[in-house]
Formats: C-alpha cells, structure tokens, sequence
C-alpha cells in the first residue's frame, strides 16, 4: 500500500520500540523513518520503501461518559480506548525566536487529527487513515490545555483517594509534588510574565478571553490542590508526613505567588 496512512492497535502493554521491531520484521526492505514530521515529496516518489511509526493519542467520542461522576472508572478506562474514530499527535515547535528565559513565551503545538474509514478496534487491529487535519495551537492555548489536563488528572486521583479506589496513595502524593514544585519552581511565574504582562495584553487583543480563562484555571488548581493536601492528610503513612509538611508549605508559596 503505496503512501497510505494506517492507525494500529498493538498488542496490550506492548511497548512502541517493540511495536515497531515487529512492523520492521513483517516488512523487511523497509526503511525506518527516525521522526513523526510529515515526509517531503522525494520520499512519497522514492521507488524504495519506507516506514514510519509513532504513538497517536485516541480521542474518545463518548466525552459525556468520561466527564459524568458516578460512572465506575472500568467504564470510563473502556470508553477511552474503544470506538475510536479520530487519533491526534502533538509536536511541539517554536515560532520566532525563543526565549532561553521563558520557553512558555514562544512554545506553538502542531496538532495533526487522523479521522479513520471505520473505527477502532474493529474486525481488524488496525484500519487507513481517511483524512488528516493539522492547526496550530499558540502558545497560550498550550497552557490553557496544559492547566485543563492537570486540573482534570488531580480531580480524578483525589476522587479515587476519597472513595478509597486506591490501594495506596502514592499516585496522588506524586501528582500534588509534581504540580506544586513545578510552581514553585517558576512555573506559575513564566505564565504570568508570558501571558499577563501588558505587553502581551497590548499586542494580543483578541486573547482577553484566553487570558482570563489561564488565570481562572491556575485559581482552580489552587483550589483543587488546597482540597488534595486536606484529603492527603487524613490518609498519608507516618514516614512520609515529612514530605506532606513539605508540600504544604511550598503550597503557601505558590498561593502567595499567584497574589491569593
């Protein structure tokens, strides 16, 4: 199949280097492109044959299931890899020139949409890629979804903790450390020069929205990472109180940071 563009389920738990030995096994002559950019002309005419393989995320049609409280997470967990049209893939690039400060400034998302013929899995493992659609999200609305997904992943696991679908907490103790060192380590700092400084408020006018909804989101995780400490609390081992009192404290800098 000549220039064609395929989605394929690998084998559970398979990993993609091993997903990719496979496909290279199964189609010896190949060449193995080291890169997911779209190829240039000469490779679609090239007489010899070429392999490229990467990971696409799969966005689910059922948003509704997945967003409802109250739906078992093993219905939830189907919904997000079953009766998949449509797959994405990210590549994050800079525009201009980059801000060796503040990286967040100049960081543009290419997100590339696969729509498939049929969707996934079917009787098939894998089915042709019927249409592709490529935007670019700027840098401000990298950070929105950036803040969205955390928000969303902290919510889930303090839910899971409250009604004791855990069986132990560490996932929660690694998301609310990750989240609050990574405020406290200029994370929140590098948003509000890049987003809310009047310069950039000046020169981007059709992005007030935008602006307001990132400070809304960065309250809310204040919000929802003050509720996960509390919840924290109450079930953290012994030995790992020390840390707990760590992450609090830090948190009263991020708070005080973020001008709360």
């Amino acid at each position: 199949a000549q220039n064609k563009e395929f989605v394929c389920r690998g084998h559970d738990y398979e990993r993609l280097e091993a997903f990719q030995q496979r496909m290279l096994n199964e189609f010896p002559h190949a060449i193995a492109m080291q890169h997911a950019n779209q190829p240039d002309e000469t490779i679609f005419q090239a007489e010899a044959q070429y392999l490229q393989i990467y990971a696409v995320t799969p966005i689910p049609e059922n948003q509704e299931v997945l967003q409802r409280d109250g739906i078992p997470d093993n219905i939830k967990s189907f919904y997000k890899v079953n009766h998949i049209w449509r797959f994405r893939y990210d590549r994050p690039f800079h525009k201009g020139t980059k801000d060796k400060e503040n990286e967040f400034k100049s960081l543009w998302v290419e997100r590339t949409t696969l729509i498939l013929v049929q969707s996934l899995p079917g009787i098939s493992r894998w089915f042709e890629v019927e249409k592709r659609e490529v935007v670019e999200m700027s840098p401000l609305e990298n950070a929105i979804e950036v803040l969205e997904n955390k928000n969303q992943q902290l919510r889930t696991l303090i839910t899971q903790c409250q009604t004791r679908q855990m069986q132990n907490i560490n996932p929660l103790t690694m998301c609310l450390n990750g989240v609050i060192d990574a405020a406290v380590n200029g994370g929140v700092a590098r948003y509000q020069e890049a987003f809310f400084v009047k310069e950039y408020v000046l020169n981007h006018p059709e992005d007030g929205e935008k602006i307001t909804r990132l400070r809304e989101l960065m309250l809310e995780q204040a919000q929802i990472l003050e509720f996960g400490l509390a919840v924290h609390e109450k079930v953290v081992p012994q030995d790992m109180r020390p840390l707990h009192k760590k992450l609090v404290d830090q948190f009263f800098v991020m708070k005080s940071s973020l001008g709360i």
